[in-house]
């Protein structure tokens, strides 16, 4: 019986909030906090993630009042990317060019304007309308992808790299420029038998006396540096492992332990679940608590629910 309260709670859900009208400002409110969410990682091939839609979902929620699901962000995004690929591409063409200053679409004649729009009627109300937020529709429309933390790493990795090889040229012009020994010259006299010393090279493979050998650097074997490089990848894949453990929970668990609580209606439930699930740090402490404690902590993070 619960399982089937539970799906039909997630039905209600997805359909809830049919027939939205969005303003401006719900657009310029969704396109701003999907923009934040590329920037944070959460769009990965092209594609935003869940934890991404859910987020943008909250903020609009939030802002505005409203009970919109993910599937209704989703929605508006496909209209969004419509209206962003009209323009794309009439500044695909030739004569037509962006003005930063007036945040609009300039064209290098009335006659090229005309023909364009007769070829492309959706690109008609373009004509002398200022777009506003237009670096962040390439962000969020375009191919904007975050750096990953392999490419840092690997950035780090290289930088690090560049400055050992530095260091390594340093401690080499050091070696060749430090003082060896001085040749005894032609005109010293031995203090044994009266002769002259010898001037001359020393055979090969003979030292001069008074010459100190520099110890040679030991060499690090290959077996080794493919262990260090091994070991180097298992930190890391380790290290990958234990962030994504603190982004994870059960989104059915903290579903279920919204809809426990008593005296709170369907819309603060499904409101209060999609704000737990766009902060994984919050969601994990809601779980944490008892029953009272999370109807507590809900009404301390909406105090106007009071």
């Amino acid at each position: 019986m619960e399982h089937y309260d539970l799906q039909r709670q997630r039905r209600d859900m997805r359909n809830k909030g049919r027939n939205v009208v969005w303003s401006i400002a719900m657009d310029k409110c969704l396109i701003k906090a999907l923009a934040a969410q590329a920037k944070s990682g959460n769009k990965i091939d092209k594609c935003f993630n869940e934890n991404a839609y859910t987020a943008a979902c909250v903020a609009v929620n939030t802002r505005f009042n409203l009970n919109l699901n993910n599937q209704k962000v989703i929605n508006r995004l496909k209209t969004i990317k419509k209206r962003y690929k009209v323009m794309k591409d009439m500044l695909s063409q030739d004569g037509f060019g962006w003005n930063p200053n007036t945040n609009m679409i300039e064209c290098d004649s009335d006659e090229l304007w005309k023909n364009y729009v007769a070829a492309h009627p959706d690109a008609r109300g373009l004509r002398g309308k200022q777009i506003e937020m237009y670096d962040e529709l390439k962000i969020v429309c375009g191919n904007y992808q975050a750096p990953s933390r392999w490419t840092k790493m690997k950035s780090g990795n290289h930088a690090m790299d560049m400055k050992n090889c530095d260091d390594l040229m340093d401690m080499k012009n050091c070696e060749d420029e430090s003082a060896s020994f001085v040749s005894p010259s032609s005109e010293d006299m031995s203090e044994t038998d009266g002769t002259e010393s010898f001037t001359g090279h020393p055979e090969f493979g003979q030292m001069p006396d008074g010459f100190q050998e520099l110890p040679k650097r030991p060499r690090v074997s290959d077996s080794l540096q493919d262990a260090l490089m091994t070991v180097a990848s298992s930190i890391r894949r380790l290290a990958d492992a234990m962030e994504q453990s603190k982004c994870s929970f059960d989104a059915s668990e903290l579903l279920q332990a919204v809809m426990e609580i008593e005296g709170l209606e369907e819309g603060r439930q499904m409101y209060a679940f999609e704000y737990l699930n766009a902060d994984p740090v919050k969601a994990r402490a809601f779980l944490t608590y008892n029953a009272r404690m999370r109807k507590t902590y809900l009404f301390r993070q909406f105090w106007w629910w009071r």
